[in-house]
C-alpha cells in the first residue's frame, strides 16, 4: 500500500517544479539561467559542456527547505550522508567520487579544508540566491579539491524594491527557527542582510541539542557597463551536542563541538575598452572548532577533561582579463594566488586542574596558479570549451589540469554535448606531516582522477519537456590510504595506494505544462569500485569491492504548484539504493549492506492577508520531513531523523 502511495506522488509531481533544470535543458519556457561556476566567464546554460543544477534559493525557502544538504539530497548522483541527528557530520559523495573531492564555494570564496572534506551540517539556505552545482571535475578552473564537482552558493545582492521579511516556525524535537532579512537596489547597486537562528533537541533523549545562528551580507556597487564591486560576507556559529560514541551508542551526557565560520569575498570588475575586461577577486574563509567531553578514562577513577581546538584557513587572491575576440570567441587568462593554514592542539587533565597532556599541530602552505580558457561558438550551432591551467604548491609537486568539451545541436531541439577533463585533489596537513598518531608523509602525491562523459539533452514541445541522459567514466588513481604502524611506536602513515574507478549513467526530466505547475525527475546508477591495491597492502579494500557510504542507484522527483491565490504546494521523493558500510562495532570490523530507503519531504504555503499600501502580507506555511516515518541510516548505528512537523508564518513588507 505505501509503495502504492509512494508512486502516486511521484506521477502527480511530475507535473510540478521547484527547481531550474539540467544545464543542457535549454529551457524555452522560461528565462534561461546562466551559470558564472563552470566557466571562467558566464554562459548560457545550454551552451556548456558539463552538466549543471541551479538550485533556486527562493523556492527552497517557498518549501522550507532550511538546510543546503537536503536541497542538494535533489541533485541527481548526490548522496548526503548525515551521522545522525541535526547538526553530525555531513558529508557529499558526488557521483560516486569521495567526500573530499567536491570543491564547496561561497560566493566563490573556497571554504574545503586541507585535504578537501567539506562539513555541510552547517550550512544554512538563509539568505541564499542561488545554488549551482557543476556534475564532473573542476580543477582546470578551481584547483584543488573540484574533482567530481564543484558547489557554490550565492548570497542575494538585492531586490528591485526595498523589502522586509521576518520568519518563524516550531516543530517536532522542540525545533525552532527564526529568520530575518531585508534587500532593496536602485541605480548605484543593490544589497541583503539577513539574520536567522535555528535550534532542536535532537534525536536522542539526553544530550542532543543543536543551535545554529547564521549572519550573512552582500553589497554590489555599480551597474553600467564600467564596472561592479561585490563585497559578500557570511558567520556562522553552531554548537552540536552529541551523546555517542565512535559506534553510534549514546554514552555521553556532556560531549559537544562548537564551530564558528567567517566568509569574507570582494569581487571587482572593470571594461578595459569594448573588448576586454578585467576581475579581481579576493577571499577569506575563517574556521575555528572546538570540541570538549569530561570522562573516567579506561582503567582510572578521576574524571579527565580533553578538549580538542583547532584553527584554519584559506585565503586567496585572483586576477583576470578576458578578451572578447569577434565570432564569438572569448579568451581568458589569470592567476591566482592562495594560502593555507591549520593549527590545533589537544589538551587532557583532571577536570579543573592543569593539562597533564598537550599536543599541538601547526602548518602552512601557498599555491600559485596560472590558467587559461578558450570559449567558442561557431554558426550558433556548436559551442566548444579547451582550458589548461598549471598549479604550483609548496606541499607537493606541480600539476597541471586540462579540459576539452563540445556542445553541438544535432537537431533543432536536440543537443549532443561531451568533454574530457582532469582534475586532483591535494594532500590533507595531517597527512603529510608527523601528529600524535602518524609520522609524517611528505613524499604524497596529490590524486589523480581523469573523466570522461558524454550526453544528450532535448527540448520537446516548445520546451514545455526536457530530457537529458549521459554516461560518465572517472578514474581515480594513486588514492591515499592509511597505513598501519609496526612497533615500538606503532605510529601509522599515509601513502598513495589504490586506484578506483565511478562509472555511471545519468537521466533527467523536467516538465512545465504552465507557470503554475512544474516538475521534475532524476535517475543514477553508478558503480564505485576498487579496481587495484598495490601488493601486500593489508587494508579492507579489495579489487570489485564497492566504495563505502555510495548507493548504486537513487533517484528524486520534485515538485511545486502556485495557485492564482498564491496558494503553494511543494514536495520531493528521494530515493536512495543499497549501499556498503562497515560495523565499527566489530574487530575486525566487517562489510555489511545498509538497506535502500525512500524518503518524502512535503510543503504547503497560504497567503492569509495582504498590505495594499505597500505590498507583501503574511503567509503561513507547514512543512513535514520523512511523512512516512522511514527508519534508515546514512552510517551504521547512526538513525537519522524520523517524522518531523514543522509549522509557521512570514510577514514581508516591500515599500
Amino acid at each position: 500500500m505505501k509503495s502504492q502511495l509512494v508512486a502516486g506522488i511521484a506521477a502527480m509531481m511530475l507535473a510540478l517544479d521547484a527547481r531550474s533544470g539540467d544545464a543542457q535543458e535549454g529551457d524555452t519556457a522560461q528565462i534561461e539561467p546562466v551559470v558564472v561556476t563552470a566557466s571562467k566567464v558566464p554562459k548560457p546554460a545550454s551552451a556548456l559542456t558539463q552538466p549543471v543544477t541551479v538550485i533556486s534559493g527562493e523556492e527552497l525557502r517557498a518549501r522550507g527547505v532550511a538546510r543546503v544538504s537536503d536541497a542538494l539530497r535533489e541533485v541527481p548522483g548526490a548522496m548526503m550522508v548525515q551521522s545522525g541527528s541535526f547538526g553530525a557530520v555531513t558529508s557529499l559523495f558526488l557521483r560516486g567520487g569521495e567526500s573530499r573531492y567536491t570543491k564547496v564555494l561561497i560566493d566563490g570564496v573556497a571554504v574545503n579544508a586541507s585535504g578537501g572534506f567539506f562539513d555541510f551540517s552547517h550550512l544554512t539556505t538563509d539568505n541564499i540566491e542561488r545554488i549551482e552545482i557543476v556534475r564532473g571535475p573542476s580543477s582546470v578552473l578551481h584547483g584543488a579539491d573540484a574533482v567530481t564537482g564543484t558547489v557554490q552558493i550565492f548570497t542575494r545582492k538585492g531586490a528591485s524594491q526595498p523589502r522586509l521579511s521576518l520568519a518563524a516556525r516550531g516543530g517536532t524535537y522542540k525545533s525552532y527557527d527564526l529568520s530575518a532579512d531585508a534587500s532593496g537596489s536602485n541605480s548605484r547597486g543593490g544589497y541583503s542582510v539577513g539574520a536567522a537562528h535555528h535550534s532542536t533537541d535532537g534525536v536522542f533523549p539526553f544530550n542532543n541539542e543543536y543551535e545554529n545562528g547564521t549572519l550573512s551580507a552582500a553589497l554590489k556597487l555599480g551597474q553600467g557597463v564600467g564596472g561592479d564591486v561585490t563585497l559578500t560576507g557570511r558567520y556562522t556559529a553552531a554548537e552540536f551536542h552529541y551523546p555517542t560514541d565512535f559506534v553510534g551508542q549514546p554514552v555521553d551526557s556532556n560531549s559537544y563541538r562548537v564551530q564558528h565560520r567567517l566568509t569574507v569575498g570582494l569581487d571587482a570588475g572593470r571594461n578595459l575598452g569594448s573588448s576586454v575586461r578585467a576581475r579581481f577577486f579576493a577571499g577569506s574563509n575563517d574556521v575555528s572548532d572546538l570540541t570538549d567531553d569530561i570522562e573516567v578514562p579506561f582503567g582510572g577513577t578521576a574524571e579527565q577533561q580533553s578538549k580538542f581546538k583547532s584553527r584554519g584557513y584559506r585565503r586567496n587572491a585572483e586576477v583576470m582579463l578576458t578578451f572578447f575576440v569577434p565570432e564569438h570567441l572569448t579568451a581568458t587568462v589569470g592567476a591566482t594566488y592562495e594560502r593555507e593554514h591549520e593549527n590545533s592542539s589537544n589538551h587532557v587533565g583532571d577536570v579543573g586542574g592543569p593539562s597533564t597532556q598537550t599536543d599541538s599541530f601547526d602548518a602552512t602552505r601557498r599555491n600559485l596558479a596560472y590558467y587559461s580558457e578558450l570559449l567558442g561558438t561557431v554558426a550558433g550551432r556548436f559551442s566548444y570549451t579547451l582550458s589548461g591551467r598549471l598549479d604550483d604548491n609548496t606541499d607537493y609537486d606541480r600539476f597541471s589540469t586540462y579540459r576539452i568539451g563540445a556542445n553541438v545541436v544535432v537537431v533543432s531541439g536536440l543537443r549532443l554535448r561531451a568533454s574530457l577533463s582532469t582534475a586532483f585533489n591535494a594532500p590533507a596537513f595531517n597527512q603529510l606531516r608527523p601528529t600524535t598518531f602518524t609520522v609524517g608523509s611528505p613524499g604524497l602525491r596529490p590524486e589523480r582522477i581523469r573523466s570522461g562523459e558524454v550526453g544528450l539533452a532535448a527540448s520537446l514541445l516548445e520546451g514545455v519537456v526536457q530530457v537529458s541522459g549521459g554516461y560518465f567514466n572517472q578514474r581515480f588513481a594513486e588514492l591515499i590510504q592509511f597505513v598501519s604502524g609496526g612497533p615500538p611506536d606503532f605510529l601509522g602513515s599515509y601513502a598513495n595506494l589504490t586506484a578506483a574507478t565511478a562509472n555511471g549513467y545519468e537521466a533527467e526530466l523536467h516538465v512545465a505544462p504552465d507557470p503554475r505547475w512544474r516538475g521534475s525527475a532524476s535517475f543514477t546508477v553508478v558503480k564505485p569500485r576498487v579496481v587495484e591495491i598495490p601488493a601486500g597492502f593489508t587494508g579492507s579494500e579489495l579489487p570489485g569491492d564497492a566504495l563505502l557510504r555510495r548507493p548504486a542507484r537513487s533517484g528524486t522527483v520534485v515538485g511545486a504548484f502556485t495557485a492564482a491565490s498564491g496558494l503553494s504546494l511543494g514536495g520531493a521523493i528521494t530515493y536512495v539504493g543499497e549501499r556498503p558500510d562497515l560495523d565499527f562495532a566489530q574487530f575486525p570490523s566487517p562489510r555489511v549492506t545498509l538497506p535502500a530507503y525512500t524518503k518524502i519531504d512535503l510543503s504547503v504555503e497560504l497567503p492569509v492577508a495582504s498590505m495594499a499600501r505597500t505590498g507583501g502580507g503574511l503567509t503561513l506555511n507547514a512543512r513535514v520531513e520523512n511523512l512516512f516515518d522511514e527508519e534508515y541510516e546514512d552510517v551504521l548505528h547512526f538513525p537519522a531523523p524520523g517524522r518531523v512537523f514543522l509549522v509557521g508564518g512570514r510577514a514581508t513588507a516591500i515599500f
